[in-house]
């Protein structure tokens, strides 16, 4: 009889532990990524259920410098199919969708999109693009250009290469 007392109060405990690992809320797929590049050093990125969010360390910035930011949703297409650019100091943002690098693209209406950075402030932008207005895609990637307004010769620095994609982040 204890045998079985025993037995039965584990599978009853085998199965609440599994219960309760199916219903833990799903956690946010994180990567840091880093860059060789002069200016722009680390790219974050946090894969959520809510939302995506990049955060680009590209050191300081000047009134004239710009980040833009390009998001791969699709693994089927090679390309980025959303982009932004971001004026540090500047409310004008827009998520843009496009068909490759180069194309200006469409704004998409996107309620919850942000982006931050400061001209002069923390070294970091940021943008932080809700997952419906991206398809709730399964995995992203993300490219990255600065653009450095300096003296003398202006800087473009590209992460992790020019047009290049850091690999997947899943959800």
């Amino acid at each position: 009889m204890r045998t079985q007392v025993t037995r039965s109060a584990a599978v009853v405990a085998a199965a609440l532990l599994s219960a309760a690992a199916l219903t833990q809320p799903a956690q946010a797929d994180v990567r840091t990524f880093t860059d060789k590049g002069g200016h722009l050093t680390t790219v974050r990125v946090r894969h959520g259920a809510e939302n995506v969010r990049v955060k680009a360390h590209v050191g300081e910035t000047r009134p004239g410098s710009f980040v833009t930011f390009w998001l791969d949703t699709d693994a089927d297409n090679p390309g980025p199919e959303y982009k932004t650019k971001v004026f540090p100091g500047s409310d004008g943002i827009s998520l843009r969708r496009i068909e490759k690098f180069g194309d200006a693209g469409t704004t998409v209406p996107c309620d919850g999109f942000e982006a931050s950075g400061d001209v002069f402030g923390p070294p970091d932008v940021t943008i932080v693009v809700p997952r419906s207005c991206i398809g709730t895609p399964s995995e992203v990637r993300v490219s990255i250009r600065a653009y450095y307004d300096v003296d003398g010769p202006n800087v473009i620095d590209w992460a992790p290469g020019t047009k290049k994609f850091f690999g997947p982040v899943e959800r």
